[in-house]
């Protein structure tokens, strides 16, 4: 997996959004787009040799959480770094390239931003 700061240092009270606004909330300022990225490899092979790994489709499945949640962390990572409270526009997505060694890539992009309440 790529280098991503540890659950444990992610940055408290950062909402993630696929949506453009936050009910009861306004957005005091823009900082900028944040991205953060994963990989991991899958061994879709059997360490015997050249047969497929039986539950090719489990192979992604069970890797692909991990690597989501290290990008979501490393999105995370740059919106505290620019000052936000939160990310809008949220997209995420998946990119699974391989034969063999398989490549899981999951890419988090979406907008930092300082949300504040109405009123």
């Amino acid at each position: 997996m790529s280098a991503h700061p540890p659950a444990g240092s992610l940055p408290p009270n950062i909402l993630i959004t696929t949506t453009d606004s936050v009910e009861g909330k306004r957005i005091a300022r823009y900082l900028g787009i944040v991205t953060g990225e994963a990989s991991a490899e899958v061994n879709l092979v059997s360490s015997a040799g050249d047969k497929p790994v039986a539950g090719f489709a489990d192979s992604y499945h069970k890797v692909i959480p991990g690597v989501r949640d290290s990008a979501l962390r490393g999105a995370m990572q740059g919106a505290a770094q620019s000052g936000g409270n939160a990310i809008i526009g949220t997209k995420i997505d998946y990119i699974i390239h391989g034969s063999g060694r398989g490549m899981v890539l999951v890419s988090v992009t979406g907008t930092s931003v300082v949300l504040e309440d109405l009123g």
